[in-house]
């Protein structure tokens, strides 16, 4: 819901903690390419605006840093 200006109430783990398992087992950039582009096209299948597709994309690509635990 906080992509499309709900609540933040996450509580879990952070984006690096909770991704390094992954990290450790290969996942990299084109991963995380795959994940935003599949994310986009869903949104578009169920007629979400482009403004807002473009929008969840950039909240998506400004955590690749900290789930590839690079930040």
């Amino acid at each position: 819901t906080f992509a499309f200006g709900g609540p933040n109430n996450y509580s879990g783990l952070d984006m690096k903690k909770g991704h390094e398992h992954l990290v450790k087992r290969g996942l990299n950039d084109s991963h995380v390419d795959a994940v935003i582009e599949l994310l986009g096209g869903t949104l578009k299948e169920l007629g979400v605006a482009d403004n807002l597709i473009g929008e969840v994309a950039g909240i998506a690509e400004s955590v690749r840093g900290q789930v590839l635990g690079r930040d």
